[in-house]
């Protein structure tokens, strides 16, 4: 018998994912591709992936079995069975799985914690040869390219301060602050799925897998490229800015009376429209806002004078007259407010889901941002309990129901009460 893939529209559908992940970065990873419609199994330790205990939760139950906003955010659509993988007979049905799936990913401080378990990619790969194995990792391994750091372990404020991301983010008097979403983790999981799906296109063509080592260093020195080409052309470090950029004027947050609003003003047709939009002769006239080089080497007196102007308007005035003016601007929402924003629920960026299958409350999470013509990309259902699908997955192996019971009252797979 074969593990059955769900029958998604993604464009992924058909392709099995096996995923050892936990936490965020390799979570965030499997969530695309579960939202693309690849079927994704979860494989959780009898404790659950460590965010379960991470809430808010909407009620008690929800709390109980771990399906708090963490967890349901970056796990949903996928499937989930729970393994004792200390023990010999766990670590057989995974293998099982691996030798099913088409990809495997984990994100454990180094890929030789998989030998443990007897499903390091040696051991996948020699009856598995097609599997593209993707390892991420704070460091990396040094297994294609060395690492001096294997194994240490590192969270997103680490990777955010050590790639030098950290010190570009912070106010103009050098207090830095590390970047509010965990890029360290997304971007790092981003990089993982892109890597992934190159080599699946390899492996189709070759029939050949591959070990992938992503390292969430690498991936945040990638993501900060600007202040590597920055040093490399003048030998100096870029230091922080607050919210300006280090080469265009006006590039900045103003406040208003009731909130804030961003804008820039490059190209100079983008100047053009904010002197019509604001209406002021000094905009207009004065010699030291002519040229892009004079508003750059005078941005203290310009942003002064344009907050002078958003500061007169509320947020939604300030708005309505640069959008009239097609002006590059938006307002800084809080999170409220893309509960009420039009776009937002137009493009389907928050939708619903079950809570608890015993409660059936709903709950709202991020949506897909992947828009397919053809092979729509979706939330089909909210994150499993931790080993949820346990005794379908064991059924789709082969396994008896008899076999199916010794595994669980042996420890070797957990099930949840529902």
């Amino acid at each position: 018998m074969a593990i059955k893939t769900e029958q998604r529209s993604g464009p992924l559908n058909g392709l099995k994912v096996l995923d050892f992940t936990r936490a965020y970065a390799g979570p965030y990873a499997t969530m695309m591709l579960a939202d693309l419609g690849a079927t994704v199994i979860k494989i959780e330790p009898p404790e659950g992936d460590p965010t379960r205990q991470l809430g808010p939760y909407l009620n008690k139950e929800d709390k109980d079995c771990g399906l708090g906003g963490f967890n349901s955010s970056v796990n949903r659509n996928k499937k989930s069975i729970s393994l004792d993988l200390k023990k010999p007979e766990a670590q057989k049905v995974a293998q099982e799985l691996a030798k099913e799936c088409d990809a495997l990913i984990l994100n454990f401080s180094t890929p030789k914690i998989m030998s443990k378990y007897n499903l390091d990619y040696d051991t996948i790969k020699a009856f598995n040869p097609k599997i593209v194995y993707v390892s991420i990792s704070g460091y990396g391994t040094s297994r294609i390219v060395p690492s001096l750091y294997e194994g240490k372990p590192t969270i997103d404020m680490m990777m955010q301060a050590e790639s030098g991301t950290l010190s570009i983010t912070g106010s103009p008097s050098g207090e830095m602050y590390k970047v509010g979403p965990g890029i360290g983790d997304t971007y790092t999981g981003t990089c993982a799925i892109v890597a992934m799906l190159a080599a699946l296109l390899h492996a189709k063509e070759t029939g050949v897998g591959q070990f992938i080592d992503i390292a969430m260093l690498d991936s945040m020195v990638m993501l900060s490229e600007r202040i590597i080409y920055q040093y490399a052309y003048t030998g100096v470090s870029p230091k922080p800015i607050g919210n300006r950029h280090p080469l265009q004027s006006p590039y900045s947050l103003y406040h208003t009376n009731d909130g804030a609003i961003v804008l820039a003003a490059f190209p100079d047709r983008y100047w053009d429209r904010l002197v019509e939009a604001m209406n002021l002769d000094i905009l207009r006239n004065d010699s030291r806002f002519k040229t892009k080089e004079t508003r750059l080497q005078n941005q203290d007196e310009l942003d002064k004078i344009i907050e002078g102007w958003t500061g007169a308007r509320s947020k939604a005035e300030a708005m309505e007259i640069l959008d009239k003016h097609e002006c590059l601007a938006a307002p800084v929402n809080m999170a409220g407010d893309l509960f009420a924003n039009e776009q937002i629920t137009k493009r389907e960026m928050l939708v619903e889901v079950e809570g608890h299958p015993k409660t059936k409350q709903k709950v709202k999470i991020t949506g897909t941002p992947f828009k397919f013509s053809e092979t729509e990309a979706k939330i089909y259902q909210r994150a499993p309990l931790n080993g949820e699908d346990s005794v379908e997955i064991l059924g789709q192996l082969g396994y008896s129901g008899d076999k199916i019971d010794k595994l669980i009252k042996d420890g070797n797979v957990i099930v949840p009460e529902i």
